[in-house]
């Protein structure tokens, strides 16, 4: 003789809630994954004072985004004065910073240099006379020449104060003022970093300019480093591998090719 169970009508509903709530539960288990894959990848911000109209600005974001798109990382830049760049990306509002010289580190403990240099830039006396020669930066003394040198530019400052008198030497609030000025015959040399020339003779006013050269370089070359915070730390050896493979195929070279062909026509 076979025994069936009865069910009650009122276990019916209970069991049928019940495998309601584990159908949900399975559910959510399966879809959860899904969610979070399904997320975007939030940008890292690089911070930067040069803005994109400049050669520098643009051949240095041209870099940083091709950069960020080897590594497969989605990236921000944003544009700020000096000070308030320092100050955004020590408290960690930004991720990052596109350059700063190697010992920048040394005082900025909440940052984490890029151990591959970005490029390097040199201090050098700039003149339009094609006469001018100058073997060494000691012999300015024996020349009556006057100059001039930007304004908050220090190594220039200090050089050129004790080797000059000061009513042959003063400084000027712009490089594009400094230009201007040399041009004019105002002064006989300007005092300056070779990219800050090169963002000025590539604006539209200097099109035509083709009388400015480097008379010297003096002093140590120096080396501009990306920064990143250091909660970012880790990406620091991946930025600077995919930096160094972008040297050795032409990436960085062909970028300023580009850019200073979009400025001048050239």
């Amino acid at each position: 003789m076979a025994f069936h169970t009865l069910e009650s009508s009122g276990d019916r509903p209970r069991k049928y809630l019940q495998h309601l709530l584990i159908a949900a539960l399975l559910a959510s288990f399966t879809m959860a994954p899904a969610r979070l894959q399904s997320e975007p990848i939030k940008p890292l911000v690089m911070a930067t004072n040069q803005p994109d109209t400049t050669y520098e600005g643009k051949w240095q974001r041209r870099v940083y985004e091709e950069a960020f798109k080897r590594l497969g990382i989605p990236l921000e830049v944003t544009l700020m004065p000096t000070p308030r760049m320092t100050a955004m990306a020590d408290s960690g509002a930004v991720d990052g910073q596109f350059v700063r010289v190697y010992a920048y580190a040394d005082t900025h403990q909440e940052q984490v240099r890029v151990e591959e240099p970005l490029y390097q830039v040199v201090f050098g006396l700039w003149v339009s006379n094609p006469a001018f020669t100058l073997s060494r930066l000691e012999d300015l003394a024996a020349t009556d020449w006057i100059g001039i040198y930007r304004r908050g530019v220090e190594p220039c400052e200090n050089s050129l104060s004790g080797a000059l008198p000061s009513d042959r030497l003063s400084s000027v609030a712009t490089t594009e003022l400094g230009l201007h000025m040399l041009l004019a015959g105002r002064v006989d040399f300007y005092c300056e970093l070779d990219g800050a020339i090169l963002n000025a003779l590539y604006l539209p006013e200097f099109k035509n300019v083709t009388s400015v050269r480097l008379l010297l370089t003096y002093g140590d070359t120096i080396a501009l480093h990306p920064y990143l915070h250091k909660k970012h730390a880790e990406l620091a050896a991946r930025l600077a591998a995919v930096l160094k493979q972008m040297k050795a195929d032409g990436s960085l070279e062909r970028f300023r090719r580009e850019v200073k062909y979009e400025l001048t026509g050239q």
